[in-house]
């Protein structure tokens, strides 16, 4: 229902990607060829089959699982982080266009509904951002993602079970160890009987080096959970 009056009060006249003229809405925020488009960049390459990078070189794992094999049992996005993939993470975050998480969510939660080792989830929890990019925004894009994924499949959604311990510098243009160090103690979980024992969903919009979904992963097993899967919007490209 506040899609909807969010469409009626703020009708879209262009594609947030190219921008054609039209009518675009909260279901369909983009236009048929954009979309087109998304769809066959899905399968424009083989993925890691841990954490979903994308492989133009192929093989069954990027390098970073070969050697340092993640916590989590599997990690999967929905496209590449390239345009049009790319252009829509930047809108929603930084143009504040809250409602292309209806879809973007929606899509998430189909590509989880494929993948049979998402099996039997528990609970969704978004990965907070930091205090400064709060702050700017004024919103949280990974929680209006999981929201989005939680009414799809109609699993509760924890949007307070990981906070941040400490605010951290952006991640952009650092080094995969200078990711992980950023990061180093960055995230907690509040109340450990919220997740005990429970099959985690995580959500983040992008994963690239993967550092963020692997220290939150980590904070989520230490205070007891079962099994922790990252479900993403877009992903890198591995080796």
């Amino acid at each position: 229902m506040i899609d909807l009056l969010l469409d009626i009060l703020f009708p879209q006249e262009e594609c947030c990607i190219c921008h054609k003229p039209g009518r675009y809405t909260s279901r369909k925020p983009w236009c048929n060829s954009c979309e087109t488009n998304m769809l066959a960049l899905q399968c424009s390459c083989p993925t890691c089959d841990i954490c979903g990078k994308y492989l133009p070189d192929g093989g069954d794992l990027c390098l970073d699982c070969q050697h340092d094999p993640p916590s989590f049992s599997i990690a999967r996005a929905v496209g590449p982080y390239e345009e049009p993939y790319r252009i829509t993470t930047k809108v929603l975050k930084f143009m504040g266009r809250k409602n292309l998480s209806v879809r973007m969510g929606e899509m998430m939660a189909e590509k989880i509904r494929q993948e049979p080792r998402y099996k039997y989830i528990d609970l969704i929890v978004p990965v907070p951002i930091s205090w400064s990019s709060l702050q700017q925004r004024g919103f949280n894009q990974t929680e209006l993602l999981a929201r989005q994924i939680s009414k799809n499949l109609g699993i509760p959604v924890d949007q307070e079970a990981i906070s941040r311990v400490r605010d951290t510098p952006s991640q952009t243009g650092l080094s995969k160890e200078e990711r992980q160090r950023n990061l180093l103690s960055a995230f907690q979980v509040r109340h450990k009987h919220n997740v005990k024992g429970k099959n985690i969903l995580l959500v983040d919009d992008v994963y690239t080096t993967g550092s963020t979904s692997r220290e939150c992963t980590k904070v989520l097993l230490e205070a007891g959970a079962a099994r922790v899967c990252v479900i993403t919007w877009a992903s890198g490209k591995g080796l």
